[in-house]
């Protein structure tokens, strides 16, 4: 394998990961949030209020550059 395209691939790896690891709490507290109108509303509105807090959830968004925190995959 050539080592350009060994450190590229790495790279791109790391990428997705910090993405991942950066979407994880917000995609939680948008299912919590869910839940929670799910349980206290009933109805039409209940829904447009689900599909709305979803829509905005699936929103990609950009983690930090430069993490050099401590690993938080696991808190």
């Amino acid at each position: 394998m050539n080592p350009l395209f060994r450190d590229m691939r790495i790279a791109h790896g790391e990428h997705l990961r910090a993405r991942a690891v950066h979407d994880v709490p917000r995609l939680r507290r948008a299912l919590h949030l869910i839940s929670r109108i799910a349980e206290q509303e009933g109805g039409k509105p209940a829904m447009q209020r689900i599909a709305k807090l979803a829509r905005s959830a699936l929103v990609v968004s950009t983690p930090p550059d430069g993490d050099a925190g401590p690993d938080t995959d696991h808190v």
